[in-house]
């Protein structure tokens, strides 16, 4: 989700069934009209910024598309904001028994939802390796179970299977090398929230941590979660850093380590969670040179 709002009266509202459940669905129909797709400010889809996000897929769909989750203009929007913002939808593009698809009117797109650089996206797959384009078809309303978004829906050349994949604009397909090995070490983990102090988290997170080692030097730069926060620390023989500490209660779920270098360290795609609640969100942490830092609604600027 790109805002974090209290979503309870949303949920009732507007949700339908869990992710698991639409998978297995094959008792739909689906309803769609004719749709103008780019009729949204160029200018702006166009415009030289740089995007860095996870591209999801329709569980109910096998057409070759995929959608991310939109940031609208305003940086909080209430429930009663939103719940008119959805009264905006114009036109039904897909039906099931448990999920919809709405258009959001083209004109009003660029007012309400932050479509900076969105024109055209490079997939690539969870080991880095280029998957496909995407381009920018429209503003969507999804209505599903948890939290129901508002997306910007691409047409892929391929299509999409897993989850695991992610999207960059703007961008010339060269990802800098990287000599480095990524582990899942379960008593490296432990070793960190020792020195941090910390107590492991719940669900089975603590499994989460991931670990980069640098072969050119005894460096490991390590994404892990501990009880209620989610932290990016650097530990070499003689030193260990924390280069980020989430400000509010956070864990990591997912991470991405793209091999795209600021400051001599990647940048980190993350899929985040509150603990003991249903609020998610992505983050794109970029190193300042000193520690990472959360990049403004995903944007390398």
């Amino acid at each position: 989700m790109r805002i974090i709002i209290l979503l309870t009266t949303l949920l009732l509202t507007y949700g339908c069934s869990n992710k698991d459940n639409s998978k297995g669905s094959n008792n739909y129909s689906s309803q769609t009209t004719n749709i103008d797709t780019l009729q949204t400010n160029k200018d702006l889809l166009n415009e030289n910024i740089q995007y860095i996000g996870f591209t999801d897929k329709f569980y109910f769909s096998k057409d070759n598309e995929a959608y991310i989750e939109l940031y609208f203009t305003k940086d909080e929007t209430n429930a009663d904001e939103y719940d008119k913002i959805v009264k905006l939808a114009d036109s039904l593009i897909y039906q099931d028994d448990e999920n919809s698809r709405h258009k959001f009117p083209d004109n009003l797109s660029q007012k309400f939802f932050d479509l900076r650089g969105l024109s055209t996206l490079k997939i690539y797959d969870k080991d880095n390796k280029f998957f496909c384009n995407a381009e920018f078809v429209r503003v969507e309303y999804l209505n599903q179970n948890i939290s129901s978004p508002f997306i910007a829906v691409y047409k892929t050349k391929k299509l999409i299977k897993e989850d695991s994949y992610y999207g960059i604009s703007n961008f010339n397909g060269t990802f800098e090398q990287m000599s480095c090995k990524v582990s899942k070490d379960s008593l490296m983990t432990e070793k960190i929230l020792k020195k941090l102090n910390e107590k492991k988290p719940y669900f089975g997170l603590e499994n989460n941590g991931k670990h980069l080692s640098f072969s050119q030097n005894d460096t490991i730069l390590s994404i892990v979660n501990s009880e209620n926060f989610a932290y990016v620390t650097l530990t070499t023989d003689k030193d260990f850093k924390i280069l980020y500490k989430s400000t509010d209660y956070e864990n990591v779920y997912d991470t991405r380590i793209i091999p795209l270098n600021k400051n001599k360290l990647p940048y980190i795609l993350t899929r985040n969670i509150k603990p003991e609640t249903d609020v998610m969100w992505d983050n794109l942490l970029i190193y300042n040179g000193t520690k990472y830092t959360v990049a403004n609604r995903q944007r390398n600027e």
